[in-house]
């Protein structure tokens, strides 16, 4: 058993090695040097250091687009955000100094000329909270003159004590009670923006004016408002942004492109108006160089969690609008003829504009890849560019130089720089490399398979076509490869060929592993994602159970007898009915953060929607749902076929879970137990993905052993 753990671990620490790139950005052509200049921003697993950190890097690349060098990579992990004006001669950084457990101090620097020109201490001046550093709130953005930081932070909170407090005498010597507390609030309930946004309660637009050394929060936003991804108007006179609506409550926002919201114009008076219309959901508003457009991606409000958007062109001088991208419902054919599935990116990349101002750059989740496409505005014309293999992402465009992450589940992520021809000639363009990571031989003689499959027994359904992806060993002799049956959460999400730590961790240790995309993914058309509302827990666990028997039959390699079950989250909803629809098929059960019973989840989750919506019923936050519905969201769950679970199951809970609290797992546990069902939970202090370093390691070796013991 030692020496087995021993071999797990040097596998993981082998793939947990690779680092992902979080950003890049092009710099201009200093005048009379023959070279372009990009920095590439990465994430990496520190092990030793139970933390992930990150490193940025400067690449040199030639006139003729070949690589030139490379600096040594600055590790810059206490960076939250940072920023380069447009001139290029100077740097903002968000700063975090964690003190000890209970302590951070957040400063904003300035860098101008190779040193550090001034700094603030956010803590010490007390205007506002935590700056936002994250994908949905977050933003850092130089003004047009090069003077001001605009950000986002939470409001700062009056200070609060109790009724009764004993004083010490008050002084003029010890200025004792000079700052009044308002008596009676400390244990006030302050909404917040649900899982991995806890105590995010109330943003605010926030800036920095370098002129006067001051930090400023904006007026005019209405309270009932959340404001968000601010970017400076090209006068700089004002802003724009997106607000989601407070009331009548806060919802889970992470993973979650539904939430109301507008796009907003706020002027330097304090003018307040919205941009877009009623009834949507928007975000990633984003400027066209020349300052004449502005873009953002749109979809109805309300509905399932992720869905196929808009993309809306905005004219910033008329005021007129219209639609670039509409949303796909099956496929449409782009320019080269191949099929579009639809708009299905959370955000656009912070520069997409050619230098032109127009054409956009962009990527979106397409069946089981990541694609980049060219749009041009004038033609509504869509293109996409070519990748060799795997899954390819937009990071940066800039002088009409674009940068991207190419990856694939044999080839971590490495990045490639091209010069986006002229219009119409996109089809030219051609790629260098700017970094490759050496990877071990043993991952790329990994296979990986496409699958297409059709649910035949519904001749009345709509929608009945699906994808799944294999990736694993392929052995000469026949029922050898063990087999892990991995559904994604979600479920309105998707698995692509890109590269994944986890799996690569099983296809290393000897596993299949078969992913599926069953229906109501997302980029296979809105069709596919409407089809599985008030159907979850029966169309998708066919799909799942169609892809395993389809898998074991095409690929004679895979041992029938040991076919296993891994998923999170929704995904744990999945192999938990499995385990429970076929008991005889599946040997054993991972599930981290399962959804259990979805009736009892409603009023403790912070997507009580979610639940509403997936089993088929519409979400009114101001009436209680209807017996009815909960009924169906019993019927659908797993904790409906708990007498019929013979599989031993491992359970990864996050006590600070706020999407699918711990309740969930923890009550299947003492069911399973009272079955005398072979049952083992493992309570980490983490929240829903559970990602934290040790708690990743812990979880994922824990699950292999799992695997191991029970189909040896």
């Amino acid at each position: 058993m030692a020496s087995q753990v021993d071999k797990v671990v040097k596998v993981f620490k082998t793939v947990a090695q690779y680092p992902t790139p979080s950003s890049a950005r092009v710099l201009k052509f200093p005048q009379g040097v023959n070279t372009t200049t990009i920095l590439t921003s990465w994430t990496q697993r520190n092990l030793e250091r139970g933390k992930t950190i990150k490193f940025q890097q400067t690449h040199l690349i030639d006139t003729s687009i070949s690589k030139a060098s490379d600096m040594l990579p600055v590790d810059i992990t206490f960076e939250l955000l940072s920023c380069i004006s447009k001139s290029e001669e100077l740097r903002g950084v968000v700063r975090e100094i964690v003190i000890d457990t209970n302590t951070k101090k957040q400063y904003i620097e300035v860098w101008k000329q190779s040193q550090l020109s001034k700094n603030f201490d956010l803590s010490a001046l007390e205007v506002h909270g935590d700056v936002y550093a994250d994908a949905d709130f977050g933003a850092f953005e130089w003004s047009p003159c090069e003077e001001k930081l605009l950000y986002i932070a939470e409001k700062k909170l009056p200070k609060t004590e109790p009724f009764y407090k004993p004083r010490p005498q008050e002084s003029k010597e010890n200025g004792i009670g000079d700052v009044k507390a308002t008596r009676g609030e400390e244990y006030l309930f302050r909404p917040d923006w649900g899982e991995q946004l806890v105590g995010k309660c109330q943003p605010m637009v926030c800036v920095c004016d370098l002129k006067t050394d001051s930090l400023t929060v904006l007026d005019g936003i209405p309270a009932h408002f959340s404001p968000g991804q601010v970017v400076w108007t090209p006068d700089g006179e004002g802003i724009v942004g997106v607000v989601w609506n407070n009331e009548p409550r806060k919802l889970g926002l992470i993973y979650c492109s539904n939430r109301r919201s507008h796009i907003f114009h706020l002027t330097k008076d304090g003018i307040f108006r919205l941009l877009s219309e009623e009834g949507c959901a928007v975000r990633s508003p984003r400027f066209s160089p020349d300052g004449e457009s502005l873009v953002w991606l749109e979809r109805p409000a309300d509905g399932p969690h992720h869905a196929a958007h808009k993309l809306v062109l905005y004219k910033w001088n008329s005021g007129e609008k219209e639609v670039l991208i509409n949303i796909v419902h099956q496929h449409v054919p782009t320019l080269g003829g191949q099929p579009f599935y639809g708009l299905y990116n959370l955000a656009l990349p912070k520069r997409c504009w050619d230098e032109e101002s127009r054409r956009i750059v962009f990527s979106t989740p397409q069946r089981s890849t990541v694609n980049s496409y060219v749009v041009d505005i004038e033609t509504k014309s869509l293109l996409e560019l070519e990748c060799p293999e795997g899954s390819q992402v937009v990071l940066d465009v800039c002088n009409d130089m674009v940068v991207c992450a190419r990856s694939s589940f044999k080839q971590p992520s490495r990045v490639f720089l091209g010069k986006l021809p002229s219009r119409g000639r996109e089809k030219e363009m051609v790629w260098t490399m700017v970094t490759n990571w050496q990877t071990t031989p043993a991952l790329e003689s990994l296979s990986i398979h496409a699958m297409t499959l059709t649910q035949d027994k519904d001749p009345s359904a709509l929608c009945k076509t699906f994808c799944a992806l294999y990736v694993g060993p392929e052995s000469a002799q026949d029922r050898e490869v063990p087999l892990i049956v991995f559904p994604h959460g979600g479920p309105h999400s998707t698995f692509t060929n890109s590269f994944s730590m986890e799996v690569a961790l099983f296809g290393l240790l000897g596993f299949g592993v078969l992913m599926v995309n069953y229906r109501g993914s997302v980029g296979s058309g809105q069709d596919s994602i409407d089809f599985l509302l008030g159907n979850i827990g029966d169309t998708d666990v066919k799909d799942m159970k169609l892809a395993t028997t389809e898998a074991l039959n095409q690929f004679s390699f895979l041992n029938p007898g040991k076919v296993v079950l891994f998923g999170g989250s929704h995904g744990g909803f999945l192999v938990t009915h499995l385990s429970g629809q076929y008991p005889v098929d599946y040997k054993a059960v991972v599930a981290r953060n399962p959804v259990i019973d979805v009736a009892s989840m409603f009023s403790v989750t912070d997507i009580p929607d979610w639940t509403a919506v997936e089993a088929g019923y519409l979400y009114n936050p101001t009436e209680e749902m209807s017996a009815e519905a909960f009924e169906k969201m019993r019927k659908c769950s797993p904790i409906n076929y708990i007498q019929h679970v013979v599989a031993p199951t491992l359970l990864l809970i996050g006590k600070k879970d706020a999407r699918v609290p711990s309740t969930q797992g923890i009550h299947y546990y003492h069911n399973l137990r009272a079955r005398n069902i072979k049952t083992r939970l493992l309570l980490y202090d983490d929240n829903h993905p559970l990602s934290q370093i040790p708690v990743e390691m812990d979880n994922l070796i824990n699950s292999v052993l799992w695997f191991y013991q029970h189909i040896d």
